[in-house]
This record gives structure tokens, sequence and C-alpha cells, in this order.
């Protein structure tokens, strides 16, 4: 005997209703559970940090920077503080490539840019690119469990005793696997020079590269340099020069002027330089 139409929508209407009662449940009780399983294998553990040190208008710095074994990298974060290795390998480690054109992964912080050398000439620019061997400090940390700012803390050895301190703040995601940071290193690398009867310094960009007469010597020609000296006599008198490349020097990167006539005896010597196109500076107080 067939049943009742009114019947059958009964049935009907709990038989939904028992299936839509069953479906939240199953939401409620395996769903969250399921989101965070995914949640949790898809979320990175631990990041990979690369941190680049670039003179500003050249190289990073390697092998030919001043002191580059006391060159010292600090990541501070809510896991604790981590000193990052900056290791140089003798005749493997490298300090980046320039190259007129650009490719991905190129210091994009300030290309490396040489001034004309003639009247019209257009400046050129280099972009600087890191390959394997290129230094860097590296490390792998784990990574918070919440978006955070750490902190980059740089110090890098000069000619004047003391470092210079750099910090950048860099932030944390628990979502980012990897980061690469670049961080400029500005001034100048002065360093004595010895030339009888003048006085002299040798200036080079913060990497150690030197400064030349232009292309295809190197990248950085002497006449976008500007130095100079305050010599100190044992009586107490102050004499200003100006410095010039010197010329037919066997090496390079050398600043000199000849000694005044009248010149005292030197007590001090307090060199400075400036370059124009980057607006790097650099000083050097020295002892004879």
């Amino acid at each position: 005997m067939a049943l009742p139409v009114s019947a059958c929508r009964k049935i009907i209407s709990h038989g939904i209703n028992c299936l839509a009662e069953i479906i939240c449940i199953f939401y409620i009780c395996f769903m969250p559970r399921q989101y965070q399983f995914i949640k949790k294998r898809t979320m990175p553990q631990t990041a990979n940090i690369t941190i680049y040190l670039q003179a500003v208008g050249g190289h990073f710095l390697g092998a030919h920077a001043y002191d580059y074994t006391n060159i010292k990298v600090t990541l501070r974060y809510s896991g604790g503080e981590i000193n990052i290795p900056y290791l140089i390998t003798t005749n493997f480690t490298d300090d980046g490539n320039p190259s007129p054109d650009f490719i991905a992964g190129a210091s994009t912080y300030m290309p490396i840019i040489t001034i004309p050398q003639v009247a019209g000439q257009a400046a050129t620019i280099n972009f600087l690119s890191p390959d394997f061997t290129t230094i860097a400090a590296k490390t792998n940390i784990p990574l918070p469990d919440a978006i955070e700012f750490g902190e980059i803390n740089v110090s890098v050895p000069t000619t004047l005793d003391k470092p210079f301190l750099l910090s950048q703040s860099l932030i944390l995601n628990p979502a980012q696997p990897n980061y690469l940071v670049v961080i400029p290193v500005a001034g100048l690398f002065l360093s004595a020079a010895d030339v009888t009867g003048s006085i002299a310094v040798n200036v080079k960009m913060m990497c150690g590269c030197p400064l030349t007469e232009g292309p295809p010597a190197s990248l950085w020609p002497a006449n976008d340099f500007t130095v100079y000296a305050d010599v100190l006599d044992v009586h107490g008198n102050t004499t200003p020069y100006l410095l010039t490349y010197t010329a037919g020097q066997t090496g390079n990167s050398q600043f000199s002027a000849v000694l005044q006539n009248n010149q005292a005896t030197i007590s001090l010597i307090t060199f400075t330089a400036f370059q124009k196109s980057t607006g790097n500076y650099g000083a050097l107080v020295y002892t004879p």
C-alpha cells in the first residue's frame, strides 16, 4: 500500500535534516584537524639568510677590503643572537661580477658608475652580480611562529682604529623560507704611502678596488676623486695640500703632493678623500 504524500514528505525532510547534522558533525570534528595538518606541512620551519656587504659604488667586501677577517655580522631576533660567519676562501671566494647587463639577482642598491673621461662621453654603468663563490654572510635559522622584526648588526674595520657600525631591520615571516639582504657600506679605504720628498696616501673603494687613470685598468678613474691633506708641523702650524694622482706610479690608487720648500718638520697628517659621483668620503690620521 502506497504511503500518503504527506508522509513521504516527512520522511524525506527527516532524511535531509539527518544528513545535514552528519555533515556539520564531520566539519566540526575533522575539518579543523585536517586544516591544521595541511598548514603545518606547508609552513617552512627554517629560513636561509644571505647577507651581502656592498661598498657604495663598488664590489662586495671581500679579500681586498681592509682587515676583512675581522668583519662581523650578527642577527638578533626572538630566537636569540646569532653570529653569522663571513668567511673567505683564498683563491676561491670572489667579491662579485660587474657587467653592463642587468641580470636577475644583481644588486640593485647602487650600480658601479664610471664617470666620463672625455667631453661628450656618457657615463658607464655596471651592475654587480653574485655567484656561488661570492662572499656573503650565510646562516639558517628556526623561524618564529609569527611575523616579527629581526635586527642585523655589522661591524666593518677601518684604518681609523674604530669600525663602521651598521644596523638594518629584517622582517621575519614564518611563511618565507629565503632572505637575501644587501647592506651598503659607504666610505673610502685610505692607507699611508711613502714617497720621498712628498706626502702621499693610497685611496681605494671600501671593497679595496683600485683607483686608476680610468678604464680598462679599473672602473674607478682618479679624476672622480678629490684628495687633500692638512699637515701639522711641530710648531703647531697647519699647511693644506691638494694631492693629485701620482704620475708614473708602479702600482695604483696613490695620490701625492710635493712638500713645500719651507715645510717644517711634520708632526701629524690628516688625509681626506671625496668621491664626487657617489658622495663617498674617507679619512686617515697619520703620524710620520
